[in-house]
């Protein structure tokens, strides 16, 4: 290969920059593959004839322009960002010919019935319209906060309205709570495997990020433990009923342990709980056990409507100023006349009705895909969106995920919600609510057992 054949010692610029030019231009000319393979550190520097510390500049270069990723245990490898391939990003509707498995979403057959006639209500009302295009405080109108505060209370969680912001969806609510949480240079923790929105606003925030080790309950509590002693640690990040992506969930004995931990080393927890609404019974949230140390997220839209974009932080007394402060340098407060369309909507028994139409739906997807991968390693949970597939020896993620690509089918491998330098595992996300029927649901899932069956050295293809 071209790249491991050329010389550093002509380059203009200097030899670790050079390095990542090549990976950069063998990328581009298909001499390199994503998901593909690089040299160690210290074989490529015997090739090139450089020292090992040029070839991890050059490596830590190519990363910082997205061309590679370095994963702890593993190696380094050609990004699957490149030629095609899956990211984290809401994928384009109009694609219909993809069978889109990478992200959790309301299932896509219909939306919501009496969304328009609940709009046409709130058009007719010329006063209680007239409030809605007003200037708001920044954690929303009251009687919004005390409707969401009822809402929680039927899924488990107390708290007082005065504690409740209305936010833009989950994710502007997880950016608010760490923007009350930390400052720009702190260090934070979370489940080694997360949510990749998370990632994003850590960043943003300048961050500092460090992925914990799991199990089938989520972070371990030994681990977080010597984290907070080894690391001034300002917050941890969970989601602890339905994690995201490996289905763990943290039975009450572990949740208290951590609460104890992040008690004794001022840590601030922040709980998503928003894959969670479908669950039948939530276990006790943070926020019940230590609403003095505790953000607790939710939002409608992964059962509603996302377009929506409405979500809920409610926050511990002592920030809810911070919080304040936060929301109001970014956008004032949320959009009122959203808020006002998805409550009015879920106060509706044709919204009950349909709720449950797809509380089913999801079931029946959700005992497909255990029938469909039934001798393969799965984690499921029931009311989850997705399955975490743990793959079987050799395939690596990224190629697996790169391979279904080529077929049109789109899921997220482990890689995506590794946090930090934590070792991701081989393994995939499926999400199972994206396709907009069953059937195209089943064909994917299909094309995905049979990559499986044929095993790793066999040509892809499907029939």
């Amino acid at each position: 290969m071209t790249l491991w054949n050329t010389s550093l010692e002509t380059s203009e610029t200097t030899r670790y920059a050079a390095l990542a030019d090549q990976i950069e231009a063998s990328i581009q000319g298909g001499e390199l593959s994503p998901g593909e393979k690089l040299p160690t550190h210290r074989k490529l520097a015997d090739m090139l004839k450089v020292t090992v510390g040029t070839v991890t500049r050059g490596y830590a270069e190519a990363e910082r322009r997205g061309l590679v990723n370095a994963i702890v245990g593993s190696g380094t490898f050609v990004s699957t960002g490149h030629q095609g391939s899956v990211k984290f990003a809401h994928s384009n509707p109009a694609e219909s010919h993809q069978i889109d498995l990478s992200l959790n979403l309301p299932i896509a057959n219909q939306p919501a019935p009496g969304i328009a006639r609940v709009m046409q209500e709130i058009s007719a009302d010329a006063a209680r319209l007239n409030q809605l295009m007003l200037y708001q405080q920044e954690q929303g109108l009251s009687q919004h906060r005390q409707w969401a505060a009822n809402w929680l209370d039927a899924l488990g969680v107390k708290c007082e309205s005065a504690n409740i912001t209305v936010t833009a969806g989950g994710q502007h609510a997880l950016s608010l709570a760490l923007m009350a949480a930390t400052r720009s240079g702190d260090t934070i923790a979370a489940e080694g495997l997360a949510y990749p929105g998370f990632k994003a606003a850590a960043s943003q925030q300048g961050l500092k990020v460090i992925g914990l080790p799991m199990d089938g309950q989520g972070i371990l509590s030994e681990a977080f433990a010597n984290y907070c002693t080894l690391n001034h640690l300002r917050a941890v990040y969970l989601c602890p009923s339905i994690q995201n992506p490996t289905n763990a969930c943290m039975q009450l004995e572990r949740r208290k342990q951590i609460i104890q931990i992040a008690a004794e080393n001022d840590v601030w927890i922040i709980e998503d709980e928003i894959p969670t609404n479908y669950l039948a019974q939530n276990p006790d949230s943070f926020i019940n056990l230590a609403p003095e140390r505790t953000f607790y997220i939710n939002s409608h839209s992964k059962t509603v409507a996302p377009g929506l974009r409405v979500g809920y932080l409610v926050s511990p007394t002592k920030l809810r100023e911070s919080v304040a402060t936060s929301i109001r340098a970014q956008c004032w407060f949320a959009p009122t006349l959203n808020v006002e369309i998805a409550q009015r909507w879920l106060d509706t028994k044709e919204s009950r009705d349909w709720l449950n139409v797809q509380k089913k739906e999801l079931f029946k997807r959700q005992t497909l895909a255990a029938e469909i991968f039934a001798n393969y390693d799965i984690k499921q949970q029931k009311g989850s969106f997705h399955i975490w597939l743990k793959l079987p020896d050799p395939w690596r993620a990224v190629e697996f995920q790169s391979r279904l690509l080529e077929k049109s089918v789109r899921v997220l491998s482990a890689e995506v919600f590794a946090i930090g330098r934590f070792p991701a595992p081989q393994a995939v996300r499926i999400c199972l609510s994206g396709p907009s029927t069953i059937a195209r649901l089943e064909e994917g899932l299909n094309i995905i057992k049979i990559q499986l069956d044929a095993g790793y050295e066999a040509p892809f293809s499907v029939f």
